[in-house]
């Protein structure tokens, strides 16, 4: 289960039970009202054939086989299945025209980061914003400068929809190191959860 790091009670009933604290997570927020942070793509990696692109639909499943790739090493991820990938990406509120991925020449998925909007949660945050679900490189094109690049380009749809902030929650043990990424990128952290697993 997962708890506000700053909610004890919840904390210490979940310890009762027999649950103990296995990881932290972050809520992070990007103010866009004074605009997205420019990063491009690196120069070997243009001149490998990698470009940025918008997302769409006819990329559905490999958009969910490159996730899987990206996310095998995640703590607590299991792979995306087609029907559950589906209602994703076909929801109402997922935004293809704010998502952005990383392709290579050939047109395989290299990185992506992907966006929602759901009108319903402005109010709470006193914002209009994007909540961006997910952001991944796949293995063999980690350590080369993707992430920055296909975050910043999602920033910059985002930010000219007229949208003021991005929300986005962060493992803070990612082994891909991704708090210090988006740290870089201008996200503060706003809120920590904890999350409580029973070792059996």
């Amino acid at each position: 289960m997962y708890a506000e790091e700053s909610n004890r009670g919840n904390q210490r009933l979940a310890e009762s039970a027999g649950l103990a604290a296995e990881r932290w997570f972050a809520t992070m927020l990007r103010d866009l009202t004074d605009g997205a942070p420019e990063v491009s793509l690196p120069a070997a990696a243009q001149e490998s054939g990698l470009r940025i692109v918008a997302y769409t639909h006819d990329r559905d499943d490999d958009a969910r086989l490159a996730r899987n790739d990206a996310f095998r090493d995640h703590w607590g991820s299991l792979p995306s299945q087609p029907e559950s990938w589906a209602k994703f990406v076909g929801g109402e509120f997922f935004r293809p025209d704010l998502s952005r991925l990383v392709v290579e020449a050939d047109g395989t998925i290299a990185a992506f980061c992907l966006a929602s909007v759901n009108e319903e949660d402005w109010a709470s945050l006193g914002a209009l914003n994007s909540y961006i679900d997910l952001i991944g490189v796949v293995r063999a094109r980690r350590r080369q400068g993707l992430a920055p690049a296909v975050v910043a380009a999602t920033l910059r749809a985002i930010a000219d929809a007229g949208l003021q902030k991005a929300v986005l929650d962060v493992d803070t043990a990612s082994p891909t190191g991704a708090d210090a990424l988006y740290e870089g990128l201008g996200f503060v952290a706003d809120e920590r959860s904890v999350a409580l697993v029973a070792h059996i």
